[in-house]
């Protein structure tokens, strides 16, 4: 009878678990529950606008994509059909959104040269923050030109420049701005210095910091001012103070 009083004692006993059993536990624990995907779509179109930037969007593979994510080139094809799939995601938004930038500003009740100085503002910042993409959409301009699919890009481009056109020509009629100025030749000369200093200023500054110093984008941005208007306005004009800080807030991005 007592032997039997003791074997229900001992069924009846609670054992603690073992630190190895506890682990275990966990981990089952932890499979069980549903894990949050990441964007894989977001993560494939940073390493495809990486590549397309510096290798240029013809020399770019789906397989190096695929390797520089450490994935099977099938992978990709799970989420996006084509390799111009990714190119039409990574640069659409960018340029539209630049465009009706420039054109907000070029329509804003300010004067001409509080306009232009808000344009080149807009430009260096947007250009310094996104450079990888804008650097796609200056280096593929003749792609984006033959490829018929890739015409939006051209017409906000086009859209963009007229917003600059119509600013310099006011600045003009106004007398703020030299009556000669070739306009053509200042917005690509303009457009095409400040890609230059954006790419300069994010990708090789270091590389050149032991004999240069470095430049805050404050400073990058000061100089181009002056240089811009210097170049623009008129000679009786060109001793006076640029008026940056009441365009800042002209020149603020809007999505």
């Amino acid at each position: 009878m007592a032997s039997s009083v003791s074997r229900r004692r001992k069924s009846t006993r609670t054992t603690t678990p073992r630190p190895a059993a506890q682990a275990v536990a966990r981990s089952v624990a932890k499979s069980k529950a549903k894990p949050v995907p990441p964007d894989r779509r977001g993560v494939i179109l940073q390493a495809a606008t990486s590549l397309f930037a510096k290798r240029g969007f013809e020399a770019t593979g789906v397989r190096q994509i695929a390797d520089e994510m450490n994935i099977l080139s099938g992978s990709l094809y799970h989420h996006f059909e084509t390799k111009d799939e990714m190119l039409h995601e990574i640069v659409r938004d960018t340029v539209e959104q630049m465009r009706d930038n420039a054109i907000r500003i070029a329509q804003a009740p300010v004067d001409a040269e509080q306009r232009l100085i808000a344009l080149v503002l807009l430009d260096l910042g947007e250009l310094t923050r996104n450079q990888e993409v804008h650097a796609i959409l200056s280096n593929e301009r003749r792609l984006f030109r033959q490829r018929e699919e890739f015409a939006y890009v051209v017409e906000a481009k086009r859209g963009a420049y007229h917003a600059w056109r119509s600013v310099l020509q006011d600045g003009i009629d106004t007398r703020l701005f030299k009556p000669d100025l070739d306009i053509f030749l200042a917005i690509s000369t303009v457009v095409r210095m400040l890609n230059t200093a954006a790419d300069w200023h994010v990708n090789e500054e270091a590389s050149i910091a032991g004999s240069a110093g470095i430049y805050g984008l404050d400073e990058i941005i000061d100089f181009y001012l002056g240089f811009v208007l210097g170049a623009v306005r008129l000679p009786a004009r060109a001793a006076e103070p640029v008026p940056r800080a009441a365009c800042e807030a002209l020149a603020t991005f809007r999505n």
